[in-house]
C-alpha cells in the first residue's frame, strides 16, 4: 500500500473537471484500488467522480491519497503531481 498526502491547490477547489481527471487517472490503472481521503472526511473511490465530489475539498484541502496493487507507486505519483501542478487542472 501506498500513501501521499497532497494539497488542493486548484483555485476552485476538487471541482467537477478536477474529479473527472483524477477519476481518470485511477481507472487507467483498473487492477489498483485508489482512494482519496480528507482528514475528517470519508474515503472516496478515486474512480468515481460523484464520490471525489462528496469530499467537498476547497482550496487548501488536505487530501491523503491512498493506492494498493500493482501500480500502486505510479497511480501515486501521477494524482500527485497533477495537485501540485494546481492551476494547470
Amino acid at each position: 500500500m501506498k500513501n501521499r498526502g497532497v494539497v488542493v491547490r486548484c483555485p476552485q477547489g476538487l471541482q467537477l473537471r478536477v474529479a473527472a481527471t483524477v477519476a481518470g487517472i485511477a481507472r487507467g490503472h483498473g487492477a489498483t484500488t485508489v482512494r482519496l481521503s480528507c482528514g475528517h472526511c470519508q474515503n472516496a473511490n478515486a474512480c468515481s467522480v460523484l464520490e471525489l465530489l462528496t469530499l467537498e475539498a476547497g482550496r487548501g484541502a488536505q487530501l491523503e491519497i491512498t493506492a494498493e496493487g500493482p501500480d500502486e507507486v505510479v497511480v501515486v505519483e501521477q494524482l500527485a503531481q497533477l495537485f501540485e501542478d494546481g492551476e494547470g487542472i
